[in-house]
């Protein structure tokens, strides 16, 4: 089932957090339908540092390309700073 039919669906959906391949792993296994990476979960984990917009793109693309090999779910990706201005925030959609 793809996500959007899934999202069609009245039932909730949860998406637990995850941030990196290991704890992506571990919510499939533990049977959820689909995962949620953050910016913020990459900001603590990768740079040890609160999510005040420092992750880059770059950074958020490594972390869900190792997710996206090591799982099927599909990821919903938090990229609320869009990296930039707004043509950044263009490139990143």
């Amino acid at each position: 089932m793809s996500l959007k039919s899934r999202l069609a669906e009245p039932r909730p959906l949860l998406a637990p957090g995850v941030y990196d391949a290991l704890s992506a792993l571990i919510a499939e296994r533990a049977g959820f339908e689909a995962l949620y990476l953050s910016g913020a979960s990459i900001a603590y984990t990768r740079l040890a540092r609160s999510d005040v917009g420092l992750t880059t793109a770059t950074e958020v693309e490594d972390t869900l390309a190792r997710i996206a090999d090591r799982v099927a779910l599909p990821l919903i990706v938090d990229a609320d700073t869009g990296f930039g201005n707004a043509l950044n925030t263009q490139r990143t959609v």
